[in-house]
């Protein structure tokens, strides 16, 4: 049951191979005669597996078989050396020996008979078989041997492969020769998973071999876990063949030790999987043999992305540090950065490391290394003798890699690698990578620096608002305590104006207490951000807002007082602050005589809040480009923070403001304020 099984998937195996050679292989005879000799290996392993099963009545369509994929092996090495071969005659003499044992093979495959030639030795099938192997090993050392330099990297693994394959026949048809069984024995068991395991050989050769230049474009990770599973697979039928061998001949306590070895087999292949050296050196091999580049430039960019935007409580040196040890397969590092100002490049990240390390001043020796731009890296164990290399190692001798990261030719950060999981040379390529990856990563960190300090600005500027904002209530509360300390010698014997003067001292007092909690707090949107959803009913605030000490020249429409208008706010004292800072603006630009309007109305999910006053009235360009800068105002006494403010707060709570004026005819301020849903619902 194991040889079929065996035998069909080195089947499969082959015919896979061939027919990808024949689509994506470079169209030459060597590449050819491989994809023939794949496709005869792949029959060869199907008529096995059949003739084990039982399917076949003679022995015959194996032994052709299996004559055909020798032969078709042996016209692949001769291609080869037809290329390489030194003399020219060297691979016309053996072309020739090698079709005679295959035709020899053949014929007695045929024939089935023995021929006495009178010496002893009798010619038969196992003589023949035996005779091509051992021409196999003649053809595979003729290569090896005639190969020049520059090729021998490219064939050295189908020699090796065909070594193997051609010496485990030889040893299979031993002992046959000298007089042993020629039934199925497990050495004849075992033979398609030997053509399996050697299929890889065969693959990367075809990959490496300008002559055959197979293109394959799979994706790098498809192949690193094709290949894990491959061998997995090869090492597990390895495996349970030799623990069925221990069980069938070694008796009652064979069981156990075969039920022990495959458990064996299959931690090992877990803590290898496990391993990320294990897993590095696989990486390195497929990247080495298997890529005309040692990247995946798309899955590199992608990783690049994925670690800088990564998690949010890491901070930008963590992130550009994991960044380059990704890059690199390195387990661990640490990052010396220098900010804005600073004398020192210091340690902000580190990562896998117990030791702890020390800033690096900016008049260092160690940073000389780095004094030509065009240095990307120093590599600490590549020139012993150096000067560079030697003050790194001498302080940091576990170290691998010293990579400078810069910011339009300024050194902005030193970062340094532990040695990969897997040993790596540095080419071009990983030089250019780096360069180009340490460049990005120096723009990440100016910019990440730049982002805290323009954040650290506006926090600034948003208590400075604060602060100018209070300042201007202050103005607005003495105002009314002046006022009232003016009023209190002639009327403060009236009780209706101690009445008006204790109103007015709550009020203010009220006042100064929310100033000071609005200090406190980060910010108006923030304490505002804190705050529920408040439904209010305007008219109330309308209705305190105009009871205020000039009410006889505030008029509300009736109109606003018949019907409640609701609306919805997180901060409904904000919003009274505003209003009473649009009133007091349209009482103090309105003349003596005439009267301020307020008035209310439903529109657009929205209730409108207008103050209209018969004041001068302002141009437009004024509205444009003056009225709510902070800091301009044309009162005397003003702070150029009204308007402003009171914009602010409407747009902090959901709402804005909106002026209509004209010169010579008044101003119309309008508080636009959220309503609530039902409301909304209702006016739609």
């Amino acid at each position: 049951m194991l040889s079929v099984v065996a035998g069909s998937i080195t089947c499969l195996a082959y015919g896979i191979a061939a027919l990808v050679l024949s689509l994506r292989g470079r169209r030459s005879v060597p590449n050819f005669l491989l994809a023939a000799a794949a496709a005869l290996t792949a029959a060869w392993a199907a008529v096995f597996a059949a003739s084990v099963a039982g399917q076949m009545a003679t022995a015959q369509p194996l032994g052709v078989a299996q004559a055909a994929r020798d032969l078709a092996w042996f016209a692949v090495i001769i291609a080869f050396l037809r290329q390489d071969a030194v003399q020219q005659r060297l691979w016309r003499s053996l072309s020739a020996v090698a079709l005679m044992a295959a035709l020899a093979e053949l014929a007695f495959v045929f024939l089935r008979t023995n021929i006495d030639t009178g010496v002893g030795i009798r010619l038969n099938l196992p003589v023949a078989e035996f005779a091509a192997s051992v021409v196999g090993l003649i053809l595979v050392e003729n290569l090896v041997r005639n190969l020049p330099g520059p090729r021998a990297w490219s064939l050295k693994l189908l020699a090796i492969g065909l070594a193997a394959l051609f010496g485990y026949d030889v040893a299979l048809r031993i002992p046959e020769l000298l007089g042993g069984s020629a039934g199925m024995t497990y050495f004849a068991a075992a033979q398609p998973l030997v053509y399996l395991v050697v299929l890889p050989l065969f693959v990367v050769t075809a990959v490496r071999n300008d002559s055959l230049k197979l293109q394959l474009h799979s994706s790098r990770n498809v192949v690193f876990h094709s290949t894990t599973v491959l061998f997995a697979g090869i090492l597990l039928q390895g495996t349970a063949a030799a623990a069925y061998y221990v069980r069938s001949f070694g008796g009652t306590p064979a069981v156990v030790l075969a039920i022990v070895f495959g458990f064996t087999a299959v931690v090992g292949i877990t803590v290898a999987l496990s391993s990320h050296s294990a897993r590095s050196r696989l990486r390195v091999f497929i990247n080495e043999n298997f890529y005309s580049y040692k990247y995946d430039y798309r899955l590199e960019w992608k990783k690049f992305i994925n670690t800088l935007a990564g998690d949010e409580n890491t901070t930008g040196p963590e992130r550009v540090l994991r960044t380059l040890t990704n890059l690199l397969d390195s387990p661990g590092g640490i990052l010396w950065v220098r900010r804005e100002g600073w004398r020192q490049f210091v340690p902000l990240a580190h990562w896998s490391l117990t030791e702890k390390f020390g800033p690096i001043d900016a008049t260092d020796d160690l940073l000389e290394s780095f004094a030509n731009k065009d240095v990307v890296y120093v590599e600490l164990s590549a020139d012993p003798l150096a000067a560079d290399t030697a003050r790194w190692r001498q302080r940091f001798p576990n170290a691998w890699l010293a990579i400078p990261v810069r910011f339009r030719e300024r050194l902005v950060a030193v970062a340094l690698l532990q040695k990969p999981r897997a040993a790596r040379q540095l080419d071009w390529e990983d030089r250019n990578l780096l360069g180009l990856t340490a460049l990005e990563l120096g723009a990440h960190l100016v910019h990440e620096q730049m982002a805290q300090t323009l954040a650290d600005t506006q926090q600034l500027a948003e208590f400075n608002k604060r602060v100018t904002f209070a300042v201007h209530d202050l103005k607005n509360t003495a105002g009314q305590l002046t006022l009232l300390v003016r009023n209190a010698e002639r009327f403060g014997d009236d009780p209706e104006f101690r009445a008006d003067m204790i109103t007015t001292i709550t009020h203010a007092a009220s006042n100064l207490q929310q100033l000071i909690e609005k200090l406190r707090v980060s910010g108006p949107s923030d304490a505002t951000q804190k705050q529920a959803d408040t439904k209010i009913d305007l008219r109330e605030m309308v209705t305190r807002v105009a009871t205020g000490p000039v009410k006889s020249k505030i008029t509300v429409e009736a109109a606003s007082r018949e019907r409640p208008f609701y609306a919805v706010v997180k901060e409904p004292a904000a919003l009274e602050s505003a209003l009473a800072h649009v009133v007091a603006n349209a009482l103090e630009a309105s003349p003596a005589e005439a009267n301020v309007r307020l008035s209310m109305a439903q529109a657009q999910g929205c209730i409108r809040l207008q103050v209209a006053d018969q004041g001068p009235g302002m141009s437009e360009d004024f509205i444009a480009h003056e009225l709510f800068r902070p800091l301009h105002t044309t009162k005397k006494s003003g702070l150029g923070v009204g308007a402003y403010q009171a914009r602010t707060i409407l747009r902090e709570l959901g709402g804005d403001i909106e002026v209509e004026s004209k010169v010579g005819e008044g101003t119309v301020v309008t508080l636009v304020v959220p309503a609530p849903p039902s409301e909304q619902q209702s006016m739609s």
